[in-house]
């Protein structure tokens, strides 16, 4: 069965986050996301919200989390930077960790560096 892959708002900046087969965080900015989290897009909104003011170094360059970007309408991501020590979900915050395990990747990130959601990661 195949996901269907949605942006609640194109043409704006989204920020999700999810977790890996390995069990880290995972965040997604820009693109798609799997049409489930669209019903939580209020939720998923105020983690990043929360993150944004709690935790500024995610966004920044070398977050303590894997971080990759959507460039373009494509359900493709391309990987900010590798952590030193990334964050696993069991230590994330609870707002983040909240939305987060609202989609579970189906293969570890690792040192993956393109991420296509619909080729098999949701």
């Amino acid at each position: 069965m195949t996901t269907i892959l949605r942006h609640p708002r194109p043409g704006f900046t989204w920020d999700w986050w999810a977790v890996d087969a390995h069990g880290f965080l995972v965040h997604f900015s820009d693109g798609p996301a799997p049409e489930h989290l669209l019903a939580h897009v209020d939720r998923v909104d105020a983690a990043a919200a929360w993150a944004e003011e709690n935790c500024p170094a995610w966004f920044d360059d070398g977050p303590p989390l894997h971080t990759f970007n959507c460039i373009g309408d494509l359900p493709t991501y391309l990987r900010n930077g590798v952590p030193d020590s990334p964050l696993r979900l069991s230590d994330a915050p609870a707002a983040i960790a909240n939305v987060a395990v609202l989609v579970e990747l189906h293969r570890a990130v690792g040192d993956t560096w393109t991420v296509h959601l619909d080729e098999g990661w949701v």
